[in-house]
């Protein structure tokens, strides 16, 4: 899961917050994580909890230091309520607001397109890799491990989401009192039509059966789940976890071991 923060004109894109299943994945071996180029976390529903998001809003108001920050974000779950924030952590440089419930489809940025055209973006990246393992004749082309997944998206959120989106997804919602006036922006256009293209350009190539319609495949239902409150029976059994084992269990199926014959063994 991928979580984003931008300020309105975009041209300060904070690095992304990338939440996986295992703490340290085998790809993650020998690999400094502070050189990522975003912040990765884990849990075993891959979701953002309670707890990261905590985590990730004291280090914004940290990196906000000198400033007076209004950060706006949707009434997701695991986004701890006004009246309770107050009472688990002090800011300093940012004002905590959120939109009325109901809201997010209408009035969030992040749901008038940027994440739609994030995800446009990350899944032309990925077919262009798997196009490229086809000509190679790589075995399994279309495993990738987790680290070749963040690598897809960071360049993605780096260099293809462009300020020009997030600006344009920001009048789109008429958030900003300055566009008031300004006549809102259609929502099918705030993806590149060309980035549409050569998707459908590229399952044409793979050749999948029955391929998913390009635009259901960005707005995938099944991934709007994205956050959880823990109930108390969940919150036990995860401490209870021996977090080494689980680490030792098959973290990323890229790497496979090769089956040996009881013969060759001996």
């Amino acid at each position: 899961m991928l979580a984003v923060c931008y300020n309105v004109d975009g041209s300060n894109k904070l690095q992304l917050l990338v939440i996986g299943k295992y703490e340290n994945p085998r790809c993650f071996k020998n690999v400094n994580q502070d050189n990522f180029g975003c912040k990765y976390r884990s849990n075993p529903k891959v979701w953002m909890t309670q707890v990261i998001f905590l985590e990730w809003l004291k280090g914004f108001d940290v990196r906000m230091a000198g400033r007076n920050v209004l950060l706006i974000m949707d009434n997701c779950s695991a986004h701890i309520p006004l009246m309770q924030l107050a009472f688990v952590v002090t800011l300093c440089n940012i004002t905590v607001f959120y939109l009325p419930p109901n809201t997010t489809s209408k009035i969030q940025p992040c749901d008038a397109g940027i994440i739609r055209s994030l995800k446009a973006y990350y899944w032309r990246r990925f077919n262009r890799l798997i196009i490229q393992r086809l000509q190679d004749k790589v075995v399994d082309l279309e495993k990738i491990d987790v680290l070749e997944a963040m690598h897809i998206a960071i360049a993605d959120w780096s260099m293809d989401v462009k300020p020009e989106i997030i600006c344009n997804c920001f009048r789109h919602c008429r958030i900003r009192t300055i566009d008031a006036n300004v006549t809102p922006v259609p929502k099918e256009p705030l993806i590149d039509p060309k980035v549409l293209k050569d998707l459908e350009e590229q399952v044409q190539e793979l050749q999948y059966r029955n391929p998913m319609d390009i635009r259901n495949l960005i707005d995938y239902l099944a991934e709007f789940e994205v956050a959880y409150v823990p109930t108390q029976e969940e919150i036990v059994q995860d401490l209870s976890t021996n977090p080494v084992l689980e680490d030792e269990m098959e973290a990323d199926d890229s790497q496979e071991s090769i089956p040996v014959k009881a013969t060759e063994a001996l």
